[in-house]
């Protein structure tokens, strides 16, 4: 995929999907079908993803400017990420920052939002390859945006996508399920990508809420499934040749909560 059909594909979802999140705002999304429920100012969110030659965590979290993200209105978002992946030889080693301004909407039973703003990432390897593509620093323009239903109803879909012109970094994931017992499941594909590599990946997720706060529940997600390449990010001797791992099994865990 060239860099111009990358940043179509991110424009993509974000204009038609009003869709970087894991999705963390179910929480904040269900607001509405709790009116006497104390109000909250933002969600907090992290998480760890593992895949084939590749480690993946991340935090973030979007506060309300109105004080109340159960309401539209404007908010702010704050996402860093850290990966460390295989290189054969060596191993490489990325972080990632951004911070951006965003509208959200909320319904009785659905929400999403759009978001705009900068962001900063770094990479190095060792040994040093002054021919990789992802390589040093680069300070890009960064578009997300999400559409979803909340967990109220039996029937659960999610859209949620970026982009940003930093290494024409792209993810976007779909996801559609049912909920039963405050439980969500169902199937989700995402697509994830840089100028180094594209992947497509294929799975299941389960959502479902435990009470580690007082007073207050912590979603949490469960997903796997397969991670496919293509282009020429291929694996070598059992090492992977990009920042987004190896073709193989994929596995995520990731925590959200209002606040």
């Amino acid at each position: 995929m060239c860099k111009l059909q990358k940043a179509l594909v991110g424009l993509a979802f974000a204009v038609v999907g009003n869709v970087t999140m894991f999705g963390p705002l179910a929480l904040a999304g269900s607001l509405k079908d709790s009116p006497q429920a104390e109000t909250q100012r933002g969600v907090f969110f992290t998480g760890f993803d593992t895949v084939e030659g590749a480690r993946y965590a991340f935090a973030g979290v979007v506060v309300a400017l109105n004080n109340d993200i159960s309401r539209d209105g404007w908010a702010v978002r704050a996402y860093g990420s850290w990966v460390g992946y295989d290189l054969n030889p060596g191993d490489g080693r990325g972080w990632q920052g951004d911070l951006m301004l965003g509208y959200r909407f909320v319904r009785k039973r659905y929400y999403g939002g759009i978001y705009a703003g900068i962001d900063y990432q770094n990479y190095q390897l060792d040994p040093d390859d002054p021919t990789a593509e992802v390589r040093g620093t680069e300070v890009g323009l960064k578009i997300a945006a999400e559409l979803a239903t909340t967990r109220q109803g039996p029937y659960y879909f999610a859209l949620h996508g970026n982009y940003t012109t930093a290494f024409d970094t792209y993810w976007a994931r779909a996801r559609a399920g049912l909920t039963h017992r405050g439980v969500t499941f169902g199937p989700e594909g995402s697509v994830v990508g840089n100028v180094e590599f594209d992947a497509q990946r294929l799975g299941g997720f389960i959502t479902f809420d435990i009470n580690l706060l007082p007073s207050r529940p912590v979603e949490v997600t469960l997903s796997a499934g397969h991670q496919f390449l293509s282009g020429s990010a291929t694996e070598s001797n059992g090492g992977s040749s990009s920042s987004g791992g190896g073709e193989g099994a994929y596995a995520t865990i990731a925590f959200s909560v209002l606040f």
